[in-house]
């Protein structure tokens, strides 16, 4: 602001038709026409109020003149909700670029939305771990309806739209139990999952080994996202709290570069499912490629490609396989896909 209101303070000075010095004479004989100089071209730092008010009072102007710059000033976010918006910006920026769009937005529109309520900025840590949770939930949540689309073909072909709607819907409700399970008492997860089950169970719209079905892949995926960092970990006080007071847990913050990791991977397995999605393979295959594909990509995904350390990742994960030849492949194609979105060479 200091330079906009050094143009604006000269304007002012010429209109009244005065030079620097002799606006300086008018003002004090501890003036020089140096120091209208310096407050004219910005170069004098957070000028006090009382200087200003000197000024305007010499040129017979009044703050009404500078009503339109002051209003614009402190109009702008509050220093706390800059160094925030500063913070968010360069956490939002460690993201892919959809994700990261998305985060950004969302804390646009909370602060704004706080702002106008009257109710006090949040802190930069805060700000940060809010659009953290929102981005991971967004990732996770992409990653399951992408492998929903695979399920569907799983559970059975030509499935009546109300049938899918209902795999849809179904596969979430267990995801949100799963999830929200979490780091908790075993008995609490076998208590919720059986009334999700329950639940899917009743309507009717699937036979119940079919339902069942769903809920063991979905439970899969899980395993698969937690074994490859999808979730923030339990942090060593919380396994501690666990044994003593379950609904007390706390969690380690999950960090952009996990969220960046799993979509990323998300996003590399694209091409390699579209290959193998083509393919006249038995139902569910679809779903046994993707689940061990993102374990690999996971294992993969800090090795750099041709590197000894990337041959031994496929080794390792082919050591077991019965199709070594067509899982060798996949796998290549999808770390292929998985350098092209690391913008590996």
């Amino acid at each position: 602001m200091t330079k906009e209101l050094g143009q604006r303070l000269r304007a002012l000075r010429e209109r009244a038709g005065l030079t620097q010095a002799e606006l300086a004479k008018l003002v004090s004989s501890d003036w020089a026409h140096s120091l209208v100089a310096k407050l004219e071209t910005g170069r004098y730092e957070n000028p006090g109020l009382g200087l200003v008010a000197d000024y305007l009072r010499a040129c017979r102007a009044s703050f009404a003149d500078l009503a339109d710059l002051l209003d614009a000033y402190t109009a702008k976010p509050r220093p706390v909700e800059q160094r925030g918006r500063q913070a968010v910006t360069r956490v939002t920026e460690a993201l892919p670029v959809k994700i990261g769009n998305q985060a950004l937005k969302y804390d646009i529109k909370t602060t704004v939305a706080r702002r106008a309520s009257g109710k006090s900025p949040l802190s930069s840590e805060e700000r940060v771990k809010r659009v953290l949770n929102l981005a991971a939930a967004a990732s996770r949540r992409k990653r399951l309806d992408i492998f929903v689309k695979y399920l569907l073909d799983e559970v059975g072909p030509g499935l009546a739209f109300t049938e899918r709607q209902f795999v849809d819907r179904f596969a979430r409700k267990v995801w949100g139990a799963l999830t929200s399970t979490r780091g908790k008492e075993q008995r609490l997860r076998v208590r919720r999952m059986a009334r999700v089950i329950g639940d899917g169970i009743v309507e009717h719209v699937l036979p119940e080994e079919k339902v069942r079905l769903v809920r063991d892949r979905v439970a899969e995926l899980f395993r698969a996202m937690e074994t490859t960092g999808g979730f923030a970990p339990m942090s060593p006080r919380a396994r501690i709290i666990l044994k003593r007071r379950p609904k007390k847990l706390e969690r380690d913050p999950i960090e952009a570069a996990q969220i960046a990791r799993q979509a990323n991977i998300g996003e590399g397995l694209g091409p390699v499912m579209a290959v193998i999605q083509t393919k006249d393979r038995p139902a569910g295959e679809g779903v046994s490629w993707y689940l061990w594909l993102t374990v690999l990509a996971s294992d993969a995904y800090d090795t750099q490609p041709g590197s000894p350390e990337r041959e031994k990742v496929l080794s390792d994960a082919l050591k077991d396989r019965a199709d070594k030849e067509q899982a060798r492949k996949f796998a290549e194609l999808a770390l292929e896909g998985l350098d092209r979105q690391l913008r590996r060479k």
